[in-house]
């Protein structure tokens, strides 16, 4: 009699799913920006851009690295349909206000700046590696006090790290080419850099008409989080500042 065939169970093992420790380790000392889907984006609405600098890695507001990005900046204030408006060089990491009609406009043209500078850097600090290891973070500006904020944000931020005087426009930024300013500086009061980098005219609503709404802003502004706030209260002590000098 033959023999009857029977299934026979065998117990895997399993590999997939999550596992505590899993996934790609962070390049810094601190975890990067997740690749989380983007915000929608209209066409009239300007983002702001932060670009962070590796870990380790000189200042990018000193010597040959300053006049590198600022040559960077210029040669890509318009281009593949992304346009760079306003900026600002901080030490480890560059704020930027760009106009694009669309995300892929925005990808090439970032990628279009990025990529030679990150070259250019490389062979001023003689070394090889990621300059630019985490992808941008932006942030949609969509209102009037966005915008604001934004501006304040990105013109006056060198004062935020302390790097800039109280009275003095920062030139690693686009502040001296800035016409929404309160008061008039005088020369005097602008500190001496290489060049300043040429940027683009904003073309949207919010950066150039929107955000006047709210008021000029005062060259003792100091930034505040990059959050709606009210920008009135400190327009008016701005204005009680200018007027007492």
């Amino acid at each position: 009699m033959r023999r009857k065939d029977q299934q026979l169970e065998f117990d895997f093992r399993q590999h997939g799913g999550k596992r505590k420790g899993a996934g790609r380790k962070p390049k810094n000392a601190e975890p990067g920006m997740p690749h989380r889907q983007r915000a929608k984006k209209k066409r009239g609405e300007p983002l702001h851009i932060t670009v962070r600098l590796a870990d380790g890695l000189p200042s990018l507001r000193r010597g040959g690295a300053a006049t590198l990005v600022l040559a960077a900046l210029s040669a890509s204030s318009v281009r593949h349909g992304m346009r760079i408006v306003h900026f600002s060089i901080q030490r480890d990491h560059l704020h930027m206000l760009v106009e694009a009609d669309d995300r892929e406009c925005v990808a090439r043209g970032m990628n279009a700046l990025l990529s030679p500078l990150a070259r250019a850097l490389n062979k001023l600090w003689g070394r090889r590696g990621k300059v630019f290891p985490e992808r941008y973070h932006d942030e949609v500006i969509s209102t009037p006090t966005q915008a604001r904020n934004a501006l304040r944000y990105v013109l006056q931020n060198g004062k935020k790290h302390g790097v800039v005087a109280q009275s003095a426009l920062d030139l690693c930024s686009s502040a001296p080419v800035f016409d929404g300013w309160m008061e008039r500086p005088s020369i005097a009061t602008i500190p001496a850099a290489p060049l300043v980098a040429a940027v683009a005219p904003a073309a949207t609503w919010l950066l150039t008409t929107g955000w006047r709404r709210h008021g000029l802003l005062g060259i003792h502004e100091l930034p505040i989080a990059k959050q709606a706030g009210r920008p009135r209260a400190n327009v008016a002590e701005s204005r009680r500042r200018a007027t007492s000098r």
